[in-house]
């Protein structure tokens, strides 16, 4: 009885072991793709009054939005964009936007990074 107690502690402790192992492995792949994505993200000029270029670097192509909100949260802009391999940039135009601070987004699958622009 003791024997059969210890086998099947023995199965269970392993197969965890197993099932542990597979998850390290999604985890570090999960990992991974959330390190890929944009980087050195720059609005010039900024402030701006009439337009300004939102500079970032691409570690893959990817599909992305690009998002900007008055400070209230309320989307003023929303654009989807495909991203190419290494630098790029998003002109944006001030169109009929009253002076005032606004957040700009770029949203991938895995990282959202937001900054602030002042519009003159």
């Amino acid at each position: 009885m003791v024997k059969k107690l210890l086998s099947i502690l023995f199965i269970l402790t392993f197969s965890t072991a197993m099932f542990a192992q597979n998850d390290d492995a999604k985890d570090l792949e999960i990992l991974e793709g959330a390190l890929l994505g944009i980087h050195e993200v720059v609005a010039s000029p900024n402030p701006f009054s009439v337009a300004t270029r939102i500079r970032f670097f691409a570690d893959e192509e990817f599909e992305m939005d690009f998002l900007v909100k008055d400070l209230l949260g309320n989307t003023i802009h929303s654009e989807k964009l495909k991203c190419n391999k290494g630098h790029n940039s998003i002109t944006f135009f001030r169109d009929e936007l009253e002076s005032g601070i606004y957040i700009y987004s770029l949203k991938t699958k895995t990282k959202v990074i937001s900054k602030r622009i002042v519009i003159k």
